[in-house]
Order: C-alpha cells, then sequence, then structure tokens
C-alpha cells in the first residue's frame, strides 16, 4: 500500500510540472581552447583555465585544439574549429588570437596572454563585437611607479618606437608618465639601422629605457646592442619580460600566467552566462612581478634598496 500511495505522489508531482519540461539535463556547454603553440607560459594559461571551470565540471566541456605551426595549415585548421560548432573559443598567445579573430564573427572570442600594446594593439583599438578578453601587458602607470621604487633619481624616460605600429601604447605612456611625475623622452624610429643609430645616443638624454613590444624595435641583432651600449652608458634598460633580464635588463615586470588564464574563464562564464562579449572590458593581470638582475645593477653602479630585492620575484646573482 505504501509503495502505491508513493507513485501516486510522483505521478502528482510530474504532472504538476509545465508544459514541455525535461528531466533531462541542458547538453553542457562546449569551450574550443586553441593555444598558438606548445609552450609552458600557455599551458600554465590553460591550467588556470581548467581550475577555474573546473567547479562548472558537467556545465561545461572544454576541448584543446592545436593550432597549426605552418600557415598553410590554418584555412583547413579554422574550418575544422567551426565545424565543432562550439559555444564559445578561447585562444591563448597572439598567433592564434588573431587567426581566429579575423575569421570568426558569429562565435564569442576570449583571448588570453595577448599583448594589444605595440604590434597587436589594434585588438584594443578595434575590437569586434564577439571578441574581448584578458591581456598580458602590464599597466603602464604601475610600471612607472616601480621603476622610480628601483631608480630613486628617475625624471626622463625613454621609449623607443616605430609610430606605425606603437603610437597608441606611447600615447598611453606619455599619459601614465606625467601622472607619475615623469618626462616621457619618445624616439621614432622607421628601421633596424635608425633603432641602432638613436640607442648610441641615449646618454645625458635619459636615465631608464623603457621597452613597448614593437617588432622594428626588438629584432635579434638590435636586442644585443640595446644590452651591451645600455651597459656600457650606465642607463637602466626595462626589457619586455623576465627572458631580458637574464640576458642582461636591468628590470622587467610579468604577470602570473595560470591567472591571466583563471581571468579569461571568469570572462568565458559570464558570457555563457548570458552577456556579450562587447559589454566585457579587456582585463589587464591583477598578479604582477617584479624581476631583477643584480649583476646588472652593480654594473651600472645603481643600488637596489633591501626593500626591493625582498619584493622581487627573481633576482640574478651570477
Amino acid at each position: 500500500m505504501a509503495a502505491f500511495r508513493g507513485r501516486l505522489v510522483l505521478i502528482w508531482a510530474l504532472a504538476l510540472l509545465p508544459l514541455g519540461f525535461s528531466l533531462q539535463a541542458d547538453p553542457p556547454k562546449l569551450i574550443a581552447v586553441v593555444k598558438s603553440r606548445n609552450l609552458a607560459p600557455y599551458n600554465q594559461a590553460v591550467e588556470g583555465l581548467r581550475r577555474s571551470l573546473a567547479s562548472r565540471r558537467g556545465a561545461v566541456h572544454i576541448r584543446e585544439f592545436d593550432f597549426p605551426t605552418a600557415a598553410s595549415g590554418e584555412e583547413a585548421f579554422l574550418e575544422s574549429l567551426e565545424r565543432a560548432q562550439p559555444d564559445l573559443i578561447v585562444t591563448v598567445g597572439t598567433q592564434a588570437t588573431l587567426a581566429v579573430t579575423r575569421r570568426v564573427h558569429d562565435i564569442p572570442v576570449v583571448f588570453s596572454l595577448v599583448l594589444i600594446t605595440g604590434d597587436s594593439e589594434h585588438l584594443l583599438q578595434h575590437r569586434p563585437p564577439n571578441v574581448t578578453g584578458a591581456a598580458m601587458d602590464i599597466p603602464i602607470r604601475l610600471q612607472f611607479e616601480r621603476m622610480k621604487d628601483v631608480i630613486p633619481d628617475l625624471k626622463r624616460v625613454g621609449v623607443i618606437f616605430n609610430p606605425n605600429l606603437s603610437r597608441g601604447a606611447v600615447e598611453q605612456a606619455r599619459e601614465a608618465a606625467e601622472a607619475a611625475g615623469l618626462a616621457l623622452v619618445e624616439i621614432p624610429v622607421s628601421d633596424e639601422a635608425q633603432v641602432l643609430h638613436e640607442v648610441q645616443g641615449l646618454k645625458g638624454k635619459v636615465e631608464a629605457l623603457w621597452s613597448v613590444a614593437d617588432s622594428t624595435v626588438f629584432t635579434p641583432r638590435s636586442v644585443d646592442s640595446i644590452l651591451l651600449l645600455t651597459l656600457r652608458d650606465g642607463i637602466p634598460f626595462v626589457g619586455l619580460s623576465p627572458s631580458f633580464v637574464k640576458a642582461g635588463a636591468l628590470l622587467s615586470f610579468s604577470c602570473d600566467y595560470a591567472d591571466v588564464g583563471a581571468q579569461s574563464a571568469e570572462q568565458a562564464l559570464e558570457i555563457l552566462g548570458g552577456k556579450s562579449a562587447a559589454d566585457l572590458p579587456v582585463v589587464f593581470p591583477r598578479k604582477v612581478s617584479l624581476y631583477l638582475n643584480l649583476n646588472t645593477a652593480r654594473a651600472i653602479n645603481l643600488e637596489v634598496s633591501q626593500k626591493i630585492q625582498s619584493e622581487s620575484q627573481v633576482e640574478f646573482q651570477r
């Protein structure tokens, strides 16, 4: 009798459900992850993305796609990506981001670990409505404030750049320098030969050389010259990444790659929850590390305080 009454209660409960209601759960949303290359920073970003989405297991499914190493394979790859019909695409790195955003306009795209100043600044200035993301650019004002901490007598900061590639970044830097009480000495160039010429004349003009990601300025040949000449002339050089510090730059800044991936995951969830990519601003790193080369500091007669040293992520003391 009790079993019969239980069946009646179940039947009655089902009868009260709205018309069209299904007991079957909605299928998980498919997130396609496209890495530019198999590099440690990109892998860390994907791991951060996966960790952030772990609590939504069952609601989202992540599928990784390998971006082709040869340009000849891009068209076929993008066709296969679209055939997969993902609900959202996460691109990791500049190469995958540029290729996917040029082709895909009807699927939300969230980029991760992309420098959007310098060569890729159009990603921010002319962002398609289906695109947003988490950049790896360290806020310029933060960079200048930290540079003042490391270099107490800093007044004039030089920047070498190609206006055709990095005008927007330098305009931002000009405002950030003024806010930090610094003068930005702008040195426009158009080719590698001009870069090499300008680096030789920095002494007496600037107290530090700051970097913007510019492919005209930073070539294998010019990087070597910049490192050698700034060291010779006692000019603190702020490199683009910790690898510059290993090579001899005084300092650089870096983001937490896994946390940038987590920021991308947060944006992806907002979009899958109903928000438009166009309404979500590009976000910037919330975890920033300072890298120092104390050998270089000694070579240019710069004394770095113990406080700054204790706050640095890595110090090179070879």
